[in-house]
């Protein structure tokens, strides 16, 4: 069983895909024929997400798979849990501990901050800034805060969607390297207004902590000279990522519907114009 977010389209179409995959290969299971039920839920809405949970287990899934949603995905494994059955999430999730039937894809916390630390060290960074959200992000930074080496300034972003205000006193302070933490959706607007103050220009560093930057359109800062560093898990020129991609989009014309097939926006050059730099994620024998 799948549960998504309304807005989950990739998601929901990865997930239908995954399947037929499994299904096509015999050696993984020859004796066994998967069957998706997908539902769909809005974001943070418990009370459809029990009753969608219920419908699908009525139905005998073995096994169910998201949401995205924190509230919700909190409340579906509660009920899995008490009925033992397998619970698979794809999400940021700070816990330390799950519990035996649950299972988390997402890279954990703590081996993202240890990461972040090595770019960091690798970048040579003592001064900086890091500039967060909400909650989340200040843990995702915490392992940053408890290195005393560096001279770091906290700043949370407002409530608004101005953020002028804000960077304006961290220019103020002089400050040239960045840390940002904020939901993927806010990335272009956050350095959009930096831009427009003068904090987008080569005297300037940003390290940023999603794992989705490549998937942000980031033209309109590609000539003013700033450095932006980032992680990510997936590499787009992968030969089998191309092709998983593909799959995806031919499959979706042969069904008469459309997705937009996710490109990468990441470029590095050796000239003036923005670098925009690709660390790998670290093999799990050096981790």
């Amino acid at each position: 069983g799948g549960l998504f977010d309304l807005a989950d389209e990739r998601q929901e179409v990865a997930f239908r895909y995954a399947i037929d995959a499994i299904n096509s290969d015999r050696t993984m299971l020859a004796h066994a024929r998967l069957s998706a039920q997908i539902e769909e839920i809005p974001p943070n809405d418990s009370f459809r997400g029990s009753r969608k949970v219920c419908s699908l287990l009525k139905s005998g899934v073995a096994a169910i798979f998201g949401p995205q949603s924190g509230q919700t995905s909190d409340h579906v494994q509660s009920i899995c849990d008490a009925l033992e059955i397998p619970h698979i999430e794809n999400r940021w999730d700070f816990r330390l501990t799950r519990d035996a039937y649950s299972v988390n894809l997402y890279p954990h916390p703590s081996t993202l901050a240890k990461a972040y630390m090595d770019v960091l060290k690798t970048l040579g960074w003592q001064k900086f800034c890091i500039i967060y959200e909400n909650n989340n992000g200040l843990v995702r930074v915490q392992e940053l805060l408890k290195n005393h080496t560096w001279q770091i300034n906290l700043r949370q972003l407002p409530n608004d969607d101005d953020y002028r205000p804000m960077l304006k006193d961290a220019k103020k302070a002089g400050v040239t390297h960045v840390v940002l933490d904020v939901e993927r959706q806010n990335i272009f607007s956050v350095l959009k207004q930096a831009q427009q103050i003068g904090m987008m220009t080569s005297y300037h560093n940003y390290f940023i902590t999603s794992l989705d930057l490549h998937t942000v359109d980031l033209e309109d800062f590609r000539h003013g000279g700033t450095n932006v560093t980032a992680l990510r898990i997936v590499d787009p020129e992968n030969q089998l990522v191309q092709r998983v991609i593909q799959d995806w989009v031919f499959g979706e014309l042969r069904y008469g519907r459309t997705i937009e097939a996710p490109t990468s926006t990441m470029r590095s050059n050796g000239s003036g114009e923005s670098s925009i730099k690709v660390v790998p994620q670290p093999t799990p024998h050096t981790t």
